[in-house]
């Protein structure tokens, strides 16, 4: 298997579970926030991030 295939498949499941994907954002987002602070950055990265992210 090579470097383009695993990519595939990844962005394949990543659209497919594209809900669980944004919740397991979210929740990364929420404990960076709460562990660093900076809450609008954060959230702003991580809305940014879900939109380039397969199914967003």
């Amino acid at each position: 298997m090579n470097f383009d295939e695993i990519k595939n498949k990844a962005l394949d499941l990543a659209q497919e579970h594209h809900e669980q994907v944004d919740k397991g954002v979210d929740a990364a987002a929420g404990f960076v926030a709460q562990k660093f602070g900076h809450e609008e950055q954060v959230g702003s990265v991580a809305e940014k991030l879900k939109d380039i992210l397969p199914g967003g």
